[in-house]
């Protein structure tokens, strides 16, 4: 995310270019950015927009024009805006950069490449055994299938990669608030990551490293607490489009401070970590849905044997009672006779299956040996 800076009297300003376009004049009204207090800057002066992958800036007829690095902006063209370029609208000075101004490379960093990028600084050194850490923390990731413990392992393999001496995961809840989830080494009251840091992790969504928190620019006007002095990186998790959480981690003050390698190697396992996550999430889900589904089902079943059931009883009943009637008169005529105690015990016997149908809360089968089944009923 692109920055414009200036100064007023001795306070630094900055804005984050997040507009498109980002308008620049002395009407805060119609301005994303307004200087009113500065001379001979037009209303609606200058307005800078994204072309492509870049920023363009466009002066809008303005009355005195706008400046580039000592040179007019040509109106109807524009002009690309590169990091570090200085623009001057009349009497105000702006300097635009590609990301947060006064990070040096080394104390305070973001945005850091691709890790084999990284690595190529460094023509010397192989890095096999750091990529061999990698690679296993990443197979470790892959052999969790639940979410829950998928998080706290990916905390324990940032820790191992990272050498760090404590950390948490941290997952976002809304509306815009955090909550640990998984700590290490953490506890105790003001203990963990400061709202300001996760804060600038979830606006600019970037992977940041502050060797020197107290006097990060990044973090101005946050609360820093006296633990978040120490030695910081903090990467977030991304759940496709939304930010699921973030990875924070520590190390001693007076230890190995941080370098843009840490930085890009945690950054490259946080990804995999995050699509793990997601797969893993979507798998729960996934499962949950079938398991809801297959209940569905049952239910729908189960609602349906006891219509049966009870059609089965209305038509059923009333020739059985004639049955059971015409049993009972035969047998007070021939009581001697056993197979007419048999039926009557058959007719007993339906009308305890036909209420068992309509009292039945689950629909058990039985399987046989052709592959066939039917109810069980008792």
């Amino acid at each position: 995310m692109p920055y414009l800076s200036w100064m007023e009297g001795s306070q630094p300003r900055r804005h984050a270019v997040v507009e498109d376009p980002c308008v620049l004049g002395s009407d805060p009204s119609a301005c994303a950015v307004a200087g009113p207090a500065k001379e001979a800057v037009s209303p609606v002066h200058a307005a800078i927009s994204r072309v492509g992958g870049g920023w363009l800036v466009k002066d809008l007829e303005s009355a005195q024009g706008t400046i580039l690095n000592g040179l007019p902006v040509n109106p109807p063209l524009g002009h690309p805006l590169l990091d570090g370029d200085e623009l001057v609208l009349g009497t105000w000075r702006l300097s635009f950069t590609a990301g947060f101004p006064g990070l040096d490379g080394t104390t305070f960093v973001e945005r850091v490449g691709d890790l084999f990028d990284e690595l190529r600084v460094y023509p010397e050194r192989t890095f096999l055994l750091e990529l061999q850490q990698l690679y296993g923390a990443t197979e470790r990731l892959l052999e969790e299938v639940d979410s829950e413990a998928l998080e706290r392992t990916i905390l324990e393999e940032c820790l191992r990669l990272m050498a760090g001496d404590r950390g948490c995961f941290v997952r976002r809840q809304e509306p815009d608030s955090w909550h640990p989830i998984h700590q290490i080494g953490l506890a105790g009251e003001g203990s963990g990551p400061s709202r300001a840091v996760l804060d600038y992790v979830t606006q600019e969504q970037t992977a940041i490293l502050s060797n020197h928190p107290e006097t990060d620019p990044r973090f101005e006007g946050g609360a820093t607490p006296e633990v978040n002095r120490r030695p910081l990186l903090c990467a977030p998790l991304a759940d496709g489009s939304d930010l699921a959480g973030a990875i924070y981690l520590e190390r001693e003050a007076e230890g190995r401070p941080f370098s843009r390698l840490d930085l890009a190697t945690l950054q490259a396992f946080v990804r995999r970590g995050s699509l793990v996550l997601r797969q893993a999430r979507l798998g729960r889900a996934l499962h949950q849905a079938d398991q809801q589904r297959g209940q569905a089902l049952a239910t729908e079943r189960l609602e349906s044997f006891r219509q049966m059931a009870g059609t089965l009883k209305h038509e059923i009943n009333n020739p059985l009672a004639v049955i059971s009637m015409q049993v009972e008169m035969l047998q007070r005529k021939y009581p001697e006779e056993a197979r007419l105690a048999k039926i009557g015990e058959m007719a007993d016997r339906i009308k305890i299956l036909l209420q068992g149908l309509q009292q039945m809360r689950e629909t058990p089968t039985e399987g046989y040996a052709d592959g066939s089944s039917i109810l069980k009923l008792g």
